[in-house]
């Protein structure tokens, strides 16, 4: 369930997020972490992984505006990004630099560090699967499968928080 804030409000908290970017793990689908295949044949596909000692599930926020910010892989400068259409089964990936709305995010807080993840081009959702490969999808909202656990440096001074 998102915020009951507005989508393009931003509060007081939002307002202390300066543009550096802050370094943070983003875990779903239990005990598991955002995590991203790093080669072409898997398409890069974003997944979920038990925690593992890497970069590989570290993420780099960058606010670009109130609550919407950029989600960059630490260990390869990708960005978060998702097929818009059915056939690609809304499928999350990361890209090259883009610098458009599919590489937006509208964090929807609920507090605690919990988040719902909007990408802000399709509205859709960042939601776990919990079959298969644990890969990461799209979808809407309505379920624990699109609230998502943010930690990390953001934690020591600015909030993330709504």
């Amino acid at each position: 369930m998102a915020s009951e804030t507005e989508p393009n409000s931003t509060s007081t908290a939002e307002k202390s997020v300066a543009a550096s970017p802050h370094i943070v793990r983003i875990q779903g689908g239990g005990l598991r972490f955002l995590d991203a295949h790093e080669i072409p044949q898997l398409d890069f596909n974003v997944v979920t992984r038990p925690i593992q000692n890497n970069n590989t599930q570290q993420w780099r926020l960058t606010n670009v505006g109130g609550n919407v910010h950029t989600i960059q892989q630490v260990s390869n400068d990708r960005f978060l990004d998702a097929h818009e259409i059915p056939s690609l089964n809304f499928r999350v990936v990361t890209r090259l630099q883009q610098n458009n709305d599919t590489q937006r995010w509208r964090l929807l807080g609920f507090g605690g560090g919990f988040f719902e993840i909007q990408q802000v081009s399709s509205g859709r959702f960042l939601k776990a699967t919990l079959d298969g490969d644990f890969q990461v999808v799209t979808g809407p909202v309505g379920n624990d499968d699109t609230t998502w656990r943010i930690s990390g440096d953001f934690e020591q001074g600015a909030d993330l928080r709504q």
